[in-house]
């Protein structure tokens, strides 16, 4: 009987297609760490994997891995070379959580320009009068960089359309045609994009080298009073350069999602800071989104253990040629 070790409980959407499933053992990793993880790997046929790092000591401890299902869209926990070494195809779960991040993006991003969080803390400490009335800003008619234009990044701007925004996309990997057809308009140089946005918002993964995107010269460009969120991978912004940006005036405000430590240590200075809005990477974190996510997981490693992948679901899509 072929095993499949998760390292959380499936959803009930994710249950039900285990329950169909009585020929697959299922067994649910104690802790999520790495060596609950390799205890796990010698007797699994599929792993559904959270954010522990699966890296190529642990790929090496399965003998009989058919698949590696994650529950979610990033891998950047993941030694993607090592699986395809072993031609061990990686899942994601494609679109299950878009709309989801997408709205998250949203509402941080109005939650930071009304300074919401500010004014619900005021409000609980009595200070109903300590408002300033010139220190927000509206998102219409704005101009908003969305830098990434993939399933989120697309949501994103059409979500801003709805309030009369200005959308600006920057990715090389899309043609021009692409985005001025969904009504956006290209911005082949990111640097000259950066200038004249009030806001810059990124949707892409992280890196291939691990480098930031978002460094003080990029922070720089920015005009005076703009803002910035990040909902995609923490290693995309070099986090002191833009505490320094924001400490000095240059930008109004950020809203943060994801981080270069996650959990983020205790003595982080962006914890302190009022001009910062933070959530606990938890952009998809809604009953439905994890419901469609647990599903799509799933899915992927059944497929993987069957052997019928969704070749779109499938990040290193050379190992089904083999």
């Amino acid at each position: 009987m072929p095993t499949l070790v998760m390292e959380r409980a499936p959803m009930p959407a994710g249950q039900a297609l285990l329950d169909a499933r009585p020929d697959i053992e299922v067994r649910i990793v104690a802790a999520s760490t790495v060596a609950a993880l390799q205890a796990e790997m010698p007797s699994a046929d599929g792993v559904v994997l959270g954010v522990t790092p699966f890296g190529r000591e642990t790929i090496a401890m399965a003998n009989r891995l058919a698949v590696v299902s994650r529950f979610g869209v990033g891998y950047d926990n993941v030694d993607v070379p090592a699986l395809t070494e072993r031609g061990v195809p990686l899942t994601v779960v494609g679109e299950a959580n878009c709309e989801t991040v997408a709205d998250h993006c949203l509402g941080m991003m109005l939650s930071m320009l009304h300074r919401i969080a500010i004014y619900d803390r005021r409000m609980r400490e009595g200070r109903f009068t300590d408002r300033q009335f010139d220190a927000q800003m509206d998102l219409w008619r704005k101009t908003v960089l969305v830098v990434g234009f993939g399933r989120i990044g697309r949501r994103v701007a059409r979500r801003l359309a709805a309030f009369d925004v200005r959308v600006l996309v920057s990715d090389p990997y899309v043609d021009r045609e692409e985005i001025t057809s969904r009504g956006f308009e290209p911005a082949p140089d990111l640097h000259e994009a950066l200038s004249v946005a009030d806001v810059v918002t990124l949707h892409l993964p992280a890196l291939p080298d691990g480098r930031p995107l978002m460094g003080g010269s990029e922070f720089a460009r920015m005009p005076k009073g703009s803002w910035f969120v990040n909902v995609s991978r923490g290693t995309l912004v070099d986090e002191a350069a833009l505490r320094a940006a924001l400490n000095s005036g240059h930008l109004s405000g950020a809203a943060l999602d994801v981080f270069l430590n996650e959990p983020i240590h205790d003595d982080d200075p962006f914890l302190k800071m009022d001009d910062v809005l933070l959530t606990p990477h938890i952009a998809s974190g809604t009953a439905e989104c994890w419901n469609r996510m647990s599903a799509a997981a799933v899915r992927n490693a059944i497929d993987g253990i069957d052997g019928t992948f969704d070749p779109s679901m499938v990040v290193n899509a050379e190992v089904l040629k083999g």
